[in-house]
């Protein structure tokens, strides 16, 4: 399993945010570039960025999102992108893959635009709550899915796309530990039951969302999960290895 480090970014500064509110930052990191160069030094083999200003509708961070990916290891970039205009122009800027999640509920025209011109680099992030249901918008609003409904996940078995990030909203942030009965459910409606071979072309499924612990880490890897979404828990020093 891969572990991921997030690379969240406000206002030009990498930060750590409790559930997505950004008006409870716990870490504030100035120089995003460098501190994804860090992780690269540090032997990180894939990074999750994400701009949280985008992501609340305000000016976007993609000057330094591109430095951020010029200097660090891969790179998956979300936050904000809800048309294919801006998918595309992270794609191009060597993006591993855009994460999106409005754009696939709000904006059906882009979202096949994507998937038809760059199967290979759409993940699509399906962030819930404890009742399973989906935030789109920054976390402010509701989709109509929830992921505990086998019907609903069925279709999304017919999208083209690279794989899955699923995100506890709830314990984002938190150090609370990962939500096993969630992510045990999702795993068993996604059919999630061996680890991703990305060389032969499977699609991959992510966890995040208050992985704490090298036991956490060693839940999910038995779910099967390819890879994990970790913020706090780097930054706080409480996990230090790549892969798992």
């Amino acid at each position: 399993m891969i572990i991921i480090p997030s690379i969240d970014i406000k206002e030009g500064k990498v930060v750590r945010l409790i559930q997505g509110n950004p008006d409870k930052e716990i870490i504030s990191i100035p120089n995003p570039e460098q501190v994804a160069a860090m992780w690269k030094e540090k032997g990180a083999k894939l990074v999750h960025v994400v701009d949280i200003d985008a992501a609340f509708g305000k000016e976007n961070q993609m000057k330094i999102i591109e430095k951020v990916i010029n200097s660090g290891p891969k790179a998956t970039v979300g936050g904000g992108i809800r048309d294919f205009k801006t998918a595309e122009f992270y794609i191009k800027m060597g993006a591993y893959a855009v994460v999106i999640s409005t754009m696939f509920f709000e904006n059906e025209k882009d979202f096949f635009k994507l998937q038809e011109n760059y199967p290979d680099k759409v993940i699509l992030a399906l962030d819930f709550d404890e009742q399973f249901s989906i935030s789109i918008r920054g976390w402010q609003n509701k989709a109509k899915l929830k992921l505990n409904d086998k019907s609903q996940i069925e279709k999304l078995n017919l999208y083209k796309i690279k794989g899955f990030l699923f995100t506890a909203v709830f314990r984002d942030g938190t150090s609370k530990g990962v939500a096993r009965e969630h992510f045990r459910t999702i795993s068993e409606v996604f059919k999630i039951t061996e680890t991703k071979d990305e060389k032969k072309h499977e699609r991959i499924f992510i966890a995040s969302g208050g992985i704490n612990s090298y036991d956490d880490l060693k839940f999910l890897k038995a779910l099967g999960f390819w890879g994990a979404v970790v913020g706090r828990a780097f930054y706080e020093g409480k996990i230090n290895i790549f892969e798992f």
